[in-house]
């Protein structure tokens, strides 16, 4: 069931960020060229603020300590002034543009209602996790169980492009030999293709984002003190039992971390596919070029930055794998890791 609600949320949640994006695109086309750029920036924050609101409130329980409530406060802040500030960057657009004014409107609204229901809907879905293991990571570091893990997203990979290669044959077959739409009907069987392949990465990784968690009991302060002395290298203080939970962390964090860089390259190339698409009908003037530059920025940026991470979890779990011999009240795991 919980699998079940993570992937109708990202499909919510794609369409959702599609719909804004495009409705920022077609209905405030005519504004000025930096109000366009920033109402196209910004939008996607509309929708992509509350759903990490909901995804932090479904994870942690703010009232496991103060530490948590106040790291838990400042997201939420955060979240509600950048979707304040989109808001009224789309509203200069709109006027701008002379759009209707429906369009501000839906925008403000539907933003207002995802952040208002984001914190109850992402506490109800809390209530349904099971208790917090013994071993958090024992059954999922091996390298036999990541082997097994990775075989999905490999054969997600492969049923997706044939289905989508002999779905564009035939598109091509009956629309004629018009160079552009044999471009975009490639590129859309690409895009269907790697963003299939990015979810079932999702899927796949939800188990070690869970372990991470529970390493920490499920304690948001914690992790986040896990992953300034484990990723940041940091030398802040930690009790016995929050140093085998850390050593523990710092065992999971890698396979965590290369799953997720797994998942942004094909959701990336997924949506590449479609602005490249959508920049060769025109469409949607400079607004592609901008998207597939911010694109690039980010994994120039998160690449590098998670690969450093990596590296420095292994080295930490290395140099402390003698103090995740006794069990932990945060959670401990003596079982060798994997690497994809």
């Amino acid at each position: 069931m919980r699998v079940l609600i993570f992937l109708l949320t990202i499909i919510i949640t794609t369409a959702l960020s599609l719909g804004a994006g495009l409705l920022v695109g077609f209905q405030l086309r005519d504004a000025s060229e930096g109000l366009l750029i920033a109402a196209a920036t910004t939008s996607p924050f509309l929708v992509m603020g509350p759903v990490i609101i909901g995804a932090l409130a479904g994870s942690w329980d703010h009232r496991s300590s103060t530490e948590s409530r106040r790291f838990l406060g400042r997201w939420f802040s955060g979240v509600v002034a950048i979707d304040a500030a989109a808001v009224v960057i789309v509203v200069l657009a709109a006027l701008s543009a002379q759009a209707p004014i429906w369009v501000p409107v839906v925008l403000a609204i539907g933003t207002a209602v995802l952040l208002a229901s984001a914190r109850p809907l992402g506490a109800l879905f809390r209530r349904t996790e099971r208790p917090i293991p013994e071993t958090p990571g024992s059954s999922i570091a091996d390298a036999g169980v990541v082997r097994r893990k990775v075989r999905p997203i490999a054969v997600t990979f492969v049923v997706a492009a044939m289905v989508t290669s002999i779905g564009a044959a035939l598109l091509i077959a009956l629309g004629g030999d018009d160079g552009s739409e044999l471009a975009q009907t490639v590129l859309l069987a690409g895009q269907l293709t790697f963003t299939a392949t990015a979810m079932a990465a999702a899927v796949v990784s939800l188990p070690y984002g869970r372990a991470l968690r529970d390493t920490a009991g499920r304690d948001i302060g914690r992790v986040h003190r896990f992953g300034k002395v484990v990723l940041g290298g940091k030398p802040l203080p930690l009790d016995e039992a929050e140093q085998r939970g850390a050593v523990e962390y710092a065992r999971l964090a890698p396979l965590a971390l290369q799953f997720q860089l797994v998942f942004l390259g094909l959701l990336y190339v997924g949506i590449a596919f479609q602005f490249v698409s959508t920049a060769i009908r025109g469409d949607l003037g400079v607004l592609p070029a901008v998207v597939l530059t911010a694109m690039v920025v980010v994994l120039l940026v998160t690449v590098p930055l998670t690969v450093r991470r990596i590296r420095r979890a292994r080295t930490y779990a290395q140099e402390h794998r003698t103090e995740a011999d006794a069990p932990s009240a945060v959670g401990t795991s003596t079982e060798p890791t994997a690497s994809l």
